[in-house]
């Protein structure tokens, strides 16, 4: 090995040494003294950096000529259930691999005045880039544009944005997605009748998409459903449920219901209450224990399913090629068709 190739990397040992946490995590040894021990007055986004630190060590990462690792921040909803906890356990493993260190931040669900502020936060808190699930408002639209004037890239995942500075999106095709709901309905739904489509609004572009997909899918090949009636849960299992179970009862003619987003307990108790678990095709998003149980009783026909650990793989492998000017080309994310006869072996990541 020549004296270039010694140079430009520095071989981690695997022992995580409180100095090599330190140096690796950007801060003070007496910082990872804390964080150790479970010590008062230290912030979370500390707090991830020196354990993501700590973890890249004993996993053997390697360094290269920067004096620290990229310092990404991705921002989530919150309380949206099981898939978006996995997500955000997956982005933190990513942090193992030491070049980047990965702070997840929990934003209130469907609140664009709060992820807009957060994003706007970003300035003069040393963060190199930031991905995030975007809410369509225009307060997050000017967040994105602030951003590109401090030269902080940004990047969507899950659901996207249309933005000239964003630098891209991770994630299935939705549209595709949602028509493959609605092939699936049509084919599983031979009588005639109306189903619902249960979303959680205009914020989430994805839901939109799917929507999008489904009506387009059912109006060009199945003609026995004859509509396909909304249902705004607020991507909420309360509200689904309160908005299923009187749709429900304003209607006997519902044969199926797709729920686009989260909140499927919320369904799947309208269901249940209502005693037609078994008569409605139900069909979902992301496998989880919960949809894991929902299919095996029954209760649920299919899930659509995409592996978030290869969404936040791609994230990262994303803002870090930008942040060293390397091309990156994520490779299609393909959506998964899980029934109760496949659960055998699936991963929910």
């Amino acid at each position: 090995m020549d004296k270039s190739e010694t140079s430009s990397k520095v071989h981690i040992p695997k022992r995580a040494t409180i100095s090599a946490i330190a140096k690796l995590a950007g801060v003070g040894t007496a910082t990872v003294d804390r964080v150790l021990n479970d010590r008062a007055h230290v912030g979370e986004a500390t707090k991830q950096r020196v354990m993501q630190a700590k973890a890249a060590i004993e996993a053997g990462a390697t360094l290269g000529e920067r004096p620290r690792p990229w310092r990404l921040k991705v921002f989530l909803p919150g309380e949206a259930g099981h898939s978006t906890d996995l997500l955000a356990t997956c982005l933190q493993d990513c942090g193992t691999r030491g070049n980047a260190t990965i702070e997840c931040v929990f934003t209130k669900k469907l609140e664009p005045a709060q992820l807009a502020r957060k994003l706007n936060a970003c300035a003069g808190q040393d963060v190199d880039a930031v991905a995030f699930q975007a809410l369509d408002d225009p307060r997050v639209h000017d967040a994105v544009e602030y951003l590109a004037r401090l030269n902080i890239p940004a990047l969507t995942i899950m659901s996207g944005l249309e933005h000239p500075a964003l630098i891209g999106f991770i994630g299935i095709n939705n549209r595709a997605a949602g028509r493959t709901a609605g092939y699936l309905m049509g084919r599983l739904t031979r009588q005639s009748g109306s189903v619902l489509v249960v979303t959680g609004g205009e914020l989430y572009r994805v839901h939109e998409d799917r929507e999008i997909g489904f009506r387009a899918c059912l109006r060009q090949d199945f003609p026995q459903i004859s509509e396909a009636v909304v249902v705004y849960g607020q991507d909420d299992a309360e509200g689904n449920y309160h908005g299923v179970r009187q749709a429900l009862r304003q209607r006997n003619d519902i044969i199926g219901i797709y729920n686009v987003g989260g909140g499927h307990q919320g369904v799947v108790r309208a269901l249940k209450d209502e005693g037609i678990a078994n008569e409605v095709v139900f069909l979902g998003h992301n496998l989880t224990s919960r949809t894991k149980s929902y299919l095996l009783d029954g209760t649920m026909d299919i899930v659509i399913h995409l592996n978030v650990r290869i969404v936040a793989e791609q994230t990262v492998a994303a803002l870090v090629s930008h942040l060293e000017n390397r091309p990156f080309k994520p490779s299609p994310i393909l959506t998964g068709i899980i029934t109760r006869e496949n659960i055998i072996g699936a991963t929910f990541a």
